[in-house]
């Protein structure tokens, strides 16, 4: 079954009663670190991935180029885990930060989701072992126009 997803830049971060959803959905209300307020040499943007014109999964990107995104929060809602929108979306980011000249994403994984990003190719950071890192292959296809100019 193919699911027609659409990958979103988000103009503003999403309401706190929107995100706070998400979260309780993930059961990680508690768990997930919260952000901290953007940093003045990079930028925040998030992102959303639709089915059907509704949000089902929402991402937190945190952009220092060119040299890596944080992906500081990734949250598919529950009833569409399994699948495979986690994985559409971080290529979706990958692609996206690609096409904004970064070199590198970062993230540190929830309890239970080392599987899901090392099968993305995710290593540990040899600086920072609890980060996992992915290198962006600079010469994958770019679908997104770049970010800075």
């Amino acid at each position: 079954m193919e699911l027609d997803l659409q990958f979103r830049l988000l103009k503003a971060p999403p309401a706190t009663k929107v995100l706070m959803a998400f979260r309780r959905d993930a059961d990680s209300e508690g768990a997930l670190p919260r952000p901290k307020a953007a940093d003045a040499r990079g930028t925040v943007q998030w992102v959303a991935v639709e089915l059907n014109k509704k949000q089902i999964g929402i991402a937190r990107l945190e952009l220092a180029p060119p040299e890596f995104c944080f992906v500081s929060e990734l949250i598919i809602l529950s009833q569409y885990r399994g699948q495979g929108i986690g994985h559409w979306i971080m290529k979706r980011i990958e692609q996206y930060c690609a096409g904004a000249g970064i070199k590198r994403l970062l993230l540190e994984a929830g309890e239970g989701t080392d599987n899901f990003y090392k099968s993305q190719a995710f290593v540990s950071d040899p600086l920072m072992p609890r980060l996992l890192r992915k290198d962006i292959n600079p010469f994958q296809r770019k679908i997104f126009s770049p970010l800075f100019h």
